[in-house]
Parts: C-alpha cells; sequence; structure tokens
C-alpha cells in the first residue's frame, strides 16, 4: 500500500536516493573495471615498444634463414648447419626419472617408489600422446632462428576456465561450442544465413559421429612464435622471467572460437565484438623489399590485407602479483573476455616455457644461430658470387685483325659453330698467326676463392661436426672420426646442458599440475591396470619427488661410446653386486651399505645415471635366516674334535705324569705357574682356555 503525506514523500526520496546509490556504485564499478583494462593494454603496448628492437631482428634472422640474399648465388649453409645440430639436440623424448625426495617417511618408502615409478610412465606417455618431440623440434628452430623458444603447456581438464590453446584434444565439447556459436550469430548478426546453417548442420553431423569421445583430457602443448609471448620489462632479461610480474600469451581467434571462449550469448554481449579490431594474416610478397615473415597478423584496414574477414586479438594475461589469469580482447575495454580466474600451478606459476643457447650478459634477449653466423653466410656467398663472375667474364677465344679479312671470311668465324673448319680469305698475304690470335683473360687462382676458412669458422661457431658438413673433402679413419666425434661433443655440451635444463622444467610443471588433476583412473588409462596412485595434498604433490631429465636421453644414441663404459662397467658392478648379495644373506647389513656407497659413487665417476635400485640385490628375509641358523652336523663335529683332543690330552698327561710345562703354555693354558698339573685341570683348561696369544719368538 502506496504511503501518503509525509511519511510517503521521505521514503519516496530514500528509494530514490538509494537508487541513485545504486546507480553510481555501478558507474563506479565500471569506471574502475575499464580504467583496469587500460592500464593493462597500456603495460602491453609499452613492453611491445620496448622491445621493438628484437621483434624487428626476428623477421631480418628469419629471412637470412631463409637464405633470401641479394647475391647471385646463395648457398644457404646456415639452414643446413640448424638441421644438423638439431638432429643431434634431439633425437627422441628424454627419459624422465622421478625419485621419491628425502622429506618422504622411510616407512612409507615402498610405496612411494611404486608410486613413482607409476608417475614416471603416465608423464612419458601424456608427453608423447602431446607430440613432444614435433613441438621441441620446432622449439630448438625457434632458438637456433630467432634467438628463443615457447612452448606452452597446459593439462586439458574441460574445466570452465582452461588456458588459451591453438592446439586441442579434439572431441565432443568443441563441437557443442562450434554449434552454440553458429546458433548465436544466425541470430545475432548480419551474416549470410544460409552459409551459417550450412556450416550449422555440419557441426551436428559431427556431433552425432563423436558420441564416443564425449569428453578428452591429457597434456597440450603450443609452440608459442616469440612475437606472441609479451614479458614484462621490469624482470629486464628475458632469462628471468619466471621472475616477471606478468606475462602475456597473445592468440588470434575466429568469431565461433572468441564465442566460445567468452560464453557471451544474448543480443547485448555479441554487440561488444563490434568495437573489436579485427586481423587477418598478411600474405608474404615474396621481393627483395619484403621482410615479413608469412602468418604475421596486421589490421583489417591495413591496405595491404586482402579480405575484411579476420581474426580477434585476444590477450591472456598471467599476473604473478595477483596470481590470476585476465582475458582481454583488442579493441573492448569496458569488459573482460571472461571472468578472470586462479590456475592450476606447479611450483612456478608460468605454463610458458623458454629456450635460448645464447645469452649475452646486459642484453633483454638472447642471439641466436642465424646472427651470429650470418657475416660469415654473407663473406661465404660473396666470395662465390666472385667467384662465378670471374669464371663468366674468363671465357677462351680467338680475336683476329679484321682488316686483313674479308668482310664474307668475318660472318664465317663469328656464325661458326664448335669444331666446325672455317674458310677464309685474307686480304694480304700473311701468316695466319700473324692475323689471329687467343684472347687473354684474367686467370683463376683457386686460392683466392677458397671457402674452407669461411667453413671452419662458421663450423666451429656452431659446433657442427665437419664430418656432417658438405665440405669434407678427404675421406676420414674411424679414428679420425671418433676423435671428431668427441670434439663435437665437448662443443655442443653447453647446448644439451640448456635443453635438458628445460626439458626438466617442463616435466616438473607436467607432473606436479598431473598430481593435482589426475586420479586413479587417469593413471590406470595411461599406466595400465597395475598403476598405483596416491590422493595428495597441493603441498605434498609440489615437495614429495625429485623430477630429472637423464643426461643425454634425448640425443642419438653414442653406440661405440656407450658399449665402450658398459665394458668398463660390468665387471666392477658384478663384482659388488656379488659382495652386497654375500653380506645381506649373512644378515651384514653393515658390511653390504659401505659397498652400496661404492656402487653409486663408481657409476658418478662414470658419469653413468643409472638408477643403482635396480642393481642392488634384495635378499629375502628367509633365506638370511637359513643362512644364519645353525647347522647340526657342523655343530656335532665340533663337538667331538673338542672331545678328541681333550682325549689327547689327557692321554698325554696319563703318559707323561712328571710332565712340566713351560709357564709359557701355562699361560695359555690358563694354569696357574704353583697349580697341581692333573688330567682334570688340564682337561678343564683345554675346555675353557683363553685366547691369549703367543709372546714372539726371541
Amino acid at each position: 500500500m502506496a504511503e501518503h503525506g509525509i511519511d510517503g514523500v521521505i521514503s519516496q526520496i530514500d528509494r530514490e536516493a538509494l537508487d541513485r546509490e545504486t546507480e553510481d556504485q555501478r558507474i563506479k564499478q565500471i569506471q574502475a573495471q575499464r580504467e583496469h583494462i587500460d592500464g593493462w593494454f597500456e603495460k602491453i603496448k609499452r613492453a611491445k615498444k620496448h622491445d621493438k628492437y628484437f621483434r624487428e631482428r626476428w623477421n631480418s634472422d628469419r629471412k637470412v634463414a631463409r637464405g633470401e640474399y641479394n647475391s647471385p648465388v646463395s648457398v644457404n649453409l646456415i639452414s643446413a648447419i640448424m638441421e644438423v645440430l638439431s638432429a643431434f639436440l634431439y633425437a627422441k623424448n628424454p627419459d624422465i626419472s622421478v625419485k621419491p625426495s628425502e622429506s618422504v617417511d622411510r616407512a612409507r618408502m615402498t610405496s612411494y617408489r611404486e608410486f613413482a615409478n607409476t608417475i614416471e610412465i603416465t608423464a612419458s606417455r601424456m608427453l608423447k600422446d602431446a607430440k613432444l618431440k614435433k613441438k621441441a623440434k620446432r622449439w630448438i628452430r625457434g632458438a637456433q632462428t630467432v634467438g628463443i623458444g615457447w612452448i606452452k603447456a597446459i593439462i586439458q581438464t574441460r574445466t570452465e576456465k582452461e588456458p588459451l590453446m591453438a592446439s586441442r584434444i579434439n572431441d565432443l565439447t568443441d563441437q557443442i561450442e562450434n554449434i552454440r556459436a553458429k546458433q548465436i550469430r544466425i541470430k545475432f548478426t548480419d551474416e549470410e544465413e544460409g552459409v551459417l546453417i550450412s556450416e550449422l548442420q555440419s557441426n551436428i553431423k559431427a556431433a552425432e559421429e563423436r558420441l564416443e569421445i564425449s569428453v578428452a583430457e591429457g597434456l597440450v602443448l603450443d609452440y608459442m612464435d616469440p612475437a606472441d609471448v609479451i614479458v614484462a620489462i621490469e624482470c629486464g632479461e628475458v632469462e628471468n622471467y619466471l621472475e616477471a610480474p606478468w606475462i602475456t600469451f597473445v592468440a588470434y581467434k575466429n568469431e565461433d572460437q572468441v564465442l566460445a571462449i567468452t560464453k557471451w550469448e544474448t543480443e547485448k554481449e555479441v554487440d561488444r565484438l563490434k568495437a573489436a579490431n579485427r586481423y587477418t594474416q598478411r600474405p608474404r610478397k615474396g621481393d627483395d623489399d619484403d621482410k615479413n615473415q608469412g602468418g604475421s597478423y596486421v589490421l583489417n584496414n591495413d591496405e595491404e590485407t586482402e579480405s575484411t574477414d579476420g581474426f580477434f586479438l585476444i590477450y591472456e594475461i598471467w599476473s604473478l602479483d595477483d596470481g590470476v589469469v585476465y582475458t582481454l580482447i583488442d579493441g573492448i575495454n569496458e569488459h573482460w573476455a571472461r571472468e578472470r580466474y586462479v590456475p592450476v600451478t606447479g611450483k612456478r606459476f608460468y605454463p610458458g616455457f623458454s629456450l635460448a643457447f645464447h645469452y649475452i650478459d646486459g642484453e633483454r634477449y638472447p642471439q641466436s644461430d642465424v646472427n651470429q653466423l650470418q657475416k660469415l653466410q654473407e663473406e661465404y656467398n660473396e666470395v662465390r658470387s666472385d667467384f662465378r663472375t670471374h669464371r663468366k667474364r674468363a671465357k677462351p677465344g680467338t680475336i683476329f685483325d679484321e682488316m686483313n679479312v674479308d668482310s664474307d671470311s668475318v660472318k664465317k668465324i663469328t656464325g661458326s659453330t664448335t669444331e666446325e673448319y672455317t674458310g677464309v680469305k685474307l686480304i694480304k698475304n700473311l701468316p695466319l698467326d700473324q692475323v689471329f690470335f687467343s684472347k687473354k683473360y684474367s686467370p683463376i687462382d683457386v686460392g683466392l676463392y677458397d671457402t674452407t676458412p669461411i667453413q671452419k669458422d662458421m663450423e666451429k661457431m656452431s659446433g657442427a661436426q665437419e664430418a656432417l658438413q658438405s665440405s669434407v673433402s678427404v675421406e676420414k679413419t674411424a679414428t679420425e672420426a671418433t676423435i671428431q666425434e668427441a670434439g663435437r661433443g665437448a662443443r655442443t655440451d653447453a647446448r644439451v646442458d640448456d635443453l635438458e635444463d628445460a626439458l626438466t622444467e617442463l616435466s616438473e610443471y607436467v607432473i606436479q599440475v598431473g598430481l593435482q588433476l589426475l586420479d586413479q583412473a587417469d593413471a590406470e588409462r595411461y599406466a595400465g591396470p597395475g598403476a598405483v596412485w596416491l590422493n595428495l595434498t597441493t603441498d605434498q604433490a609440489l615437495t614429495l619427488f625429485n623430477i630429472t631429465i637423464k643426461a643425454g636421453s634425448t640425443g642419438k644414441p653414442k653406440a661405440k661410446a656407450d658399449r665402450e663404459v658398459w665394458g668398463t662397467l660390468l665387471p666392477l658392478i658384478l663384482n659388488l653386486v656379488e659382495n652386497i648379495a654375500k653380506a645381506r644373506a649373512e644378515g651384514k647389513e653393515w658390511a653390504a651399505k659401505p659397498l652400496i656407497a661404492l656402487l653409486k659413487e663408481t657409476l658418478d665417476r662414470l658419469d653413468d645415471h643409472a638408477d643403482i635400485e635396480m642393481f642392488v640385490p634384495i635378499v629375502p628375509d628367509e633365506e638370511v635366516e637359513a643362512a644364519n641358523k645353525p647347522d647340526p652336523e657342523a655343530e656335532a663335529k665340533v663337538r667331538l674334535d673338542t672331545a678328541s683332543s681333550i682325549d689327547k690330552a689327557a692321554s698325554a698327561v696319563e703318559k707323561l705324569p712328571s710332565l712340566v710345562f713351560s709357564p709359557e703354555v701355562r699361560a695359555l693354558l690358563g694354569i696357574a705357574e704353583q697349580q697341581e698339573l692333573t688330567m682334570d685341570s688340564i682337561s678343564g683348561a683345554l675346555q675353557g682356555a683363553p685366547q691369549v696369544e703367543a709372546p714372539n719368538p726371541i
């Protein structure tokens, strides 16, 4: 019932004031959100401007890697060297080693070791399913070409909020999202309805065919273009990116994908996309002035674009300071693309992993192999081009005195072909050698065009093996090849260490996140029915296991070296294993421990990282008990021998009653010097004589 009089007026004023206050709060919230979003756009813009020099250099490095030079002769040695190094650095997926840490309770060590074995199998399978080898080769190629490569890793679980990825494990969820997005576009946009309906029908058909694959889960890896990873400038050198306050990952998505990410469904929400900037891929021109790599994105209003269709630029901002992930669409500053969320992470916050080989102190981004070898490559091309020009000009020929040969003969000479007999008519009766002369040209000095020093410098700088280069001019013996292989290993050790460190970080992250997201069913799916899985807290998942990559496990097998190492190890291991087994069988664990430590030290000294637990024998308790159980027959024999000795001694005493033992013998028997010698006293002494050491003879 409406109030009347002064009370009604006051109530109405209060309601209006409350409405105005609520509206003011809403406006303030919208303004605060806009300022927050604008602040992030400004940070991203400032970071991109700060790294402008490096971003331009990456394009230049890619052009060099493609072998595009302004020279008559261009031999792409850099590309060949990178292929050789890549093949040696990564030939197979790494061997992951997971062991319980020192903080694990000793009583539960056995179960944790079985769990660690399940983790190893699960992680290796996840990395294989995510096509790590293919992504890692591109990772290495990126580091070689522009100086740094990036891989982004997530475990796809189809939760409400997931990081943006280009790669996906396609399942029914994707088909449903595509159907929903097209339904929204048909309802709220002015696009060609017939085309959208046809596409929608195709999506529905695909969904019906994929009903059995309702939800797919697993590891997903993305190779990220360095230009699509924006690191906060506050961290200084990108090598310190884990301490950066934020990192932004860039993704270009079409309209269907954007609607699936944002979950925008109403007409008002879909209209937000009208304010967004659209991008399209700019084609490469292929001319000498083209500095753009293929696939680069530019705004649709750029004069070089070919269509008005395009992609939306999405910024996924991982804020270490806030501990959340923000998602923005370029051009929209009033709304987040989706609500901020807290991601599942490991000890490290960021899901991006960098790989670089040539960090320079004080330089924000590392150098690339291309950048380091570019000058030598240009010199090589210049020498080969000059050689080509010299050969082109140094053509043998014959010159003649035109005044002494009639015009018809001149035509015959200039039009003659190879090995043709040409008759000439001389105007004056002169010898032919006075009319015709060999044309002189500058002789070719091969030493001036020798490229061997350049090739050696390139191989020395890059660490590429000479035996694998096309510059090999002499056949090598097996010994020379072995020595050269050892040299190559020494030069590439630093690269191998960098790669293994990066792979270890990736494996740690995958396992730590997996321990929080996976369950027994997932473990059995990856490791089989016998998988052991423990439900751990987040803190336990991050601290109870040591995760490493076995050294050298990604490179090509070195069969000869491996055989030599194993030939040295095997006799040592067999001897130690036998002694350990013997000590443990006798129940002498105190004697086995130093032998186990010696075995571990032997493997470490030979730089072999095998798990010693595989070699150390574990003797069953019943075997130890059986080994230490007294032998009745042996004890009976000892008693008989003792009795026989006593009888012999007694007989000797009876036969020699006047025998007088020396003080030394009395001391050994424990008989006092004044004690009378009788059969009983001697028998008692023989049964319990103290073990006294005999004095040294004088």
